[in-house]
């Protein structure tokens, strides 16, 4: 009798772990996130022109900077814009 039940449990046992274990996988790849490398700018004012300087992240929480006096770098919404202005940070 108890084997017939241990045979019985056990795969069910053995199913549901894994099942558990492919939800909580799939849940820790949705919430972590892709660095993604982005061109950082310099420039003097906001209606200023875009230097090109060093490789950014937009993931982070420490703003890119350059140089001693650690000028800020920015980013631009798509490579033709004109502006820069989107935040970036170190990576």
């Amino acid at each position: 009798m108890k084997t017939e039940i241990s045979k019985m449990i056990l795969p069910m046992a053995v199913i549901a772990v894994a099942v558990a274990g492919a939800f909580s996988s799939n849940a820790m790849n949705k919430n972590s996130k892709v660095f993604a490398a982005k061109q950082g700018y310099t420039h003097t004012s906001p209606s200023s022109a875009c230097n090109i300087s060093n490789m950014c992240s937009d993931i982070g929480t420490d703003f890119c900077t350059i140089g001693v006096e650690e000028v800020r770098l920015w980013g631009k919404t798509n490579p033709e814009a004109t502006t820069c202005n989107v935040p970036l940070y170190k990576q």
